[in-house]
């Protein structure tokens, strides 16, 4: 049988000492049952991962005037490990991980080493789109067989946006940690509003980087346009710094990661206010499966995953005037009870992403033994 190696290739030294999600998912796939990778090559780090893939772990070029000269010499080191593994087999499924200039250097030194007969090239995109302009956008794909969307909208959008769009292409969403972001019992949620002394309270629920693109202060210039809200609800802002004295609003800043889950079972609505074209929105992803009324910025990629029971998707989300309406609906739904039975159904959980992400280097294996 014709040998296949299976490679992955990051920037970012694996495991990713910083948080991230897509590092998280690898880190995750590598550990389990579904992995089938033989060889990572990223960045270096003295962190190990209990797996069966091969690492190896490369320098990147300094230097600034041969960067300047030839920018694609950052990750020779990632390319010449990448053609010595490429010629140890008779055939190599490459995915380059959500980098464009780690793409196009793999990408060169497929065409200068006459590598494309013994290379699939994969590319798995963790955003909407890089909005490159078409000369670039064709060098980036040049020799790219597939592209790994995250949703639909994604594909779409890049799709109409360039003059051609050629590789073949996967749609995988996120996942959740499904056994941690979890709804909970109305008596369990109880206990826990009157532990936080909210009592009595509907529990709204922001929770990001305080970044202009996240939307936060759309969703306080609604707050504070409506009294109903602050007089029968309490907003909760996690991630920002902010000091702002505002009737009903209580800024929590920055929390640990093992808290978060936490304040998604707290609340009763979720704000995804997202002003740009968001990847994904893995927050409202979590919100949702933890149980949460959720209003979303229809945005990016966000409707590929968002349904009509989850709550309200705003098509307009720069005007505050729809964001007191709907948060007041919201009120209104959550005080006569409401629930969805389906939470989350829609999304994917971590084992079933791994399975998919399994899938596509397994389609590609299977259609070499088959030449």
């Amino acid at each position: 049988m014709k040998s296949t190696a299976k490679i992955i290739i990051t920037e970012q030294a694996i495991p990713f000492q910083k948080n991230g999600s897509w590092s998280q998912r690898l880190e995750y796939f590598l550990k389990s049952d579904h992995n089938l990778i033989d060889y990572f090559i990223c960045g270096e780090t003295n962190q190990s991962l209990a797996t069966t893939t091969t690492f190896y772990r490369e320098k990147q070029v300094q230097s600034k005037w041969r960067l300047k000269l030839f920018p694609n010499t950052r990750y020779q080191h990632y390319t010449n490990r990448l053609e010595q593994l490429v010629n140890q087999h008779s055939h190599a499924i490459v995915c380059v991980v959500d980098n464009v200039k780690l793409m196009l250097a793999v990408s060169e030194c497929v065409e200068q080493k006459k590598l494309k007969n013994k290379v699939t090239l994969l590319f798995y995109c963790c955003g909407h789109s890089y909005l490159l302009d078409d000369n670039l956008q064709k060098k980036f794909l040049k020799h790219c067989d597939e592209f790994i969307f995250l949703t639909k909208k994604a594909y779409t959008f890049n799709k109409e946006r360039y003059d051609e769009f050629i590789p073949e292409v996967t749609v995988l969403n996120n996942p959740i940690e499904k056994n941690i972001y979890k709804s909970i019992s109305v008596a369990e949620k109880e206990a826990l509003l009157q532990q936080h002394q909210f009592t009595g309270k509907k529990v709204f629920l922001w929770l990001s980087h305080d970044r202009p693109k996240k939307g936060l202060s759309i969703v306080l210039n609604a707050w504070k346009d409506s009294e109903k809200l602050q007089n029968e609800g309490v907003l909760l802002v996690v991630g920002a710094k902010r000091k702002e004295a505002i009737k009903g609003v209580q800024f929590i800043g920055q929390v640990a990661n093992n808290e978060v889950a936490k304040y998604y079972q707290l609340a009763h609505v979720f704000l995804f206010p997202t002003l740009w074209k968001e990847g994904f929105g893995l927050s409202l992803a979590q919100a949702i499966c933890s149980g949460c009324y959720s209003i979303a910025a229809d945005n990016g990629g966000v409707s590929d995953f968002f349904t009509h029971k989850d709550g309200v998707l705003l098509t307009a989300p720069n005007v505050v005037s729809h964001w007191v309406a709907s948060m007041e609906t919201a009120l209104e739904q959550v005080n006569s009870g409401w629930e969805n039975k389906e939470t989350g159904n829609q999304i994917l959980d971590y084992p079933e992403w791994s399975q998919q992400f399994a899938a596509i280097f397994t389609k590609w294996e299977r259609r070499f033994q088959n030449e």
